[in-house]
């Protein structure tokens, strides 16, 4: 949820009074812990040399108590988002966003250069999986008279699999803070679904993650197509979602696309997950990746 009017402007009048907040770029994430509702715990992502210039000039400490104003008259107008936010800095200008409740510790988490996305991927592709059996069932036992006993002859069609993966992973990257793409008002930005963290000048500065799907090409040249899309992508977590017919198929794939990694000279530190859905098991299989170093 975006800063009201009022709010941004209250923001930037008091970030204009300090020297050289026009050069100033990162995000300050804020949060409640108790049920008081004030300002706890403020996290910095700054550049070094800019988080020394943010604190020591008192923009920092300005900024809290500001927040923590708003903070309180949101909790009194039983306004919805009212304790946890993110605040960007860049260019001069400053983007405030309120997040869900609770939302401000995972926001900052996913920040740090130590998250790894990959256990929440699985369990949320888990869930997806558990989601479409059950809507398998209830179509057989629809079909059959309450027999759900040939649910596995249920198509999951390939649009419904894009659509069920995509909205797992967009609602996470909306309650973190970031622009998921594609949204309702905007296409898809080079991947099939990306999180991408923008200043508040909306100059891109991260990619936490970028994913292709290909679920309508099962051969292997179709899904290498796809996936080479993603050893380019300069993102910190790069999931390839394919389907085949068999388990030993997706074993296959893995090994194919592992090599792929393995040659590519990666400028930067990044893990892959590799995900994919046998139609003859009806179930999802995983293999991970890691990159620890450039080169």
């Amino acid at each position: 949820m975006n800063a009201t009017e009022d709010e941004r402007r209250r923001l930037e009048m008091l970030v204009s009074q300090y020297d050289q907040h026009h050069v100033l770029h990162g995000e300050l994430i804020f949060g409640a812990i108790d049920d008081e509702g004030r300002l706890d715990v403020a996290t910095s992502f700054f550049a070094e040399a800019d988080y020394a210039e943010f604190k020591n000039n008192g923009l920092r400490d300005a900024l809290i108590g500001l927040l923590d104003d708003m903070m309180v008259e949101r909790s009194e107008q039983g306004v919805e988002c009212a304790h946890d936010g993110i605040l960007r800095l860049g260019s001069s200008k400053t983007a405030l966003e309120w997040l869900p409740e609770g939302a401000s510790r995972d926001a900052a988490d996913a920040r740090r250069d130590d998250w790894n996305l990959t256990s929440w991927l699985i369990e949320q592709l888990g869930l997806v999986q558990r989601a479409v059996i059950e809507r398998k069932k209830a179509q057989s036992a629809e079909k059959h008279d309450g027999d759900t006993s040939r649910w596995k002859r249920e198509i999951w069609p390939s649009p419904e699999k894009n659509h069920d993966i995509k909205s797992a992973l967009a609602a996470e990257g909306l309650r973190l803070g970031f622009q998921v793409l594609p949204s309702s008002s905007r296409g898809e930005w080079l991947y099939d679904l990306v999180w991408r963290r923008l200043d508040a000048n909306r100059n891109l500065i991260g990619v936490p993650l970028a994913v292709e799907i290909e679920v309508s090409d099962s051969s292997l040249g179709g899904i290498r197509y796809d996936f080479n899309k993603l050893l380019q992508a300069q993102a910190d977590h790069k999931l390839m979602v394919f389907q085949v017919k068999t388990e030993s198929e997706v074993e296959a794939t893995f090994d194919r696309l592992e090599e792929s990694i393995e040659v590519y000279p990666h400028p930067t530190h990044c893990r892959y997950l590799l995900c994919g859905w046998s139609t003859q098991q009806n179930a999802f299989s995983f293999r991970v990746r890691e990159i620890t170093s450039a080169g």
